[in-house]
C-alpha cells in the first residue's frame, strides 16, 4: 500500500506496507478509500511468499 498516493496513514514494520484502521462509528473518507481501491487494483500482483 505504500505505492498508493497519498499513502495510507499508519506505518508498518514491514517496508512497503501501510495500514488504514477503520473503527466502528468513525467516519470514513469514502472518496479517498475508493481511490485507493482503484489504484491498488492497477498494481502488479506480488507473491505472498
Amino acid at each position: 500500500m505504500a505505492k498508493l498516493a497519498p499513502m495510507p496513514p499508519v506505518e508498518s514494520k514491514s517496508k512497503g506496507t501501510r495500514y488504514l484502521h477503520i473503527h466502528e462509528g468513525e467516519l470514513l473518507d469514502q472518496k479517498q478509500f475508493s481511490e485507493w481501491v482503484r489504484e491498488a487494483a492497477k498494481l502488479p500482483v506480488e507473491p505472498l511468499f
